[in-house]
């Protein structure tokens, strides 16, 4: 079961990060911000201070929000192709066998 959990894990990490990158080279700017923009946003309105998207700080915090990203799919992944792999070993233990 663990290599279906780290299996699941990998492809949902990947997947993760694949989909909040895309969204920020497909669709940042045209709804106006990306990561870097919205992570910048917040630091400004958090510490008051006036960071750009390209200070050191902003872009190693948007690295950290995508790993979230990429953690929180893992997770995912990993959850559900545990439970796919225990449903299939329960299916597979009561088909009578010939």
């Amino acid at each position: 079961m663990k290599k279906i959990f780290y299996g699941g894990f990998s492809a949902g990490f990947v997947l993760g990060i694949a989909v909040a990158l895309s969204m920020d080279l497909l669709l940042g700017k045209t709804l106006g911000s990306g990561w870097s923009e919205a992570v910048a946003n917040d630091l400004n309105r958090m510490l008051k201070s006036s960071y750009s998207t390209d200070h050191p700080l902003v872009i190693i915090l948007s690295f950290v929000v995508i790993g979230i990203v990429g953690l929180i799919g893992g997770l995912m992944g990993g959850g559900f192709s545990y439970l796919i792999g225990k449903l299939f070993g329960t299916l597979q233990r009561h088909i009578p066998k010939k």
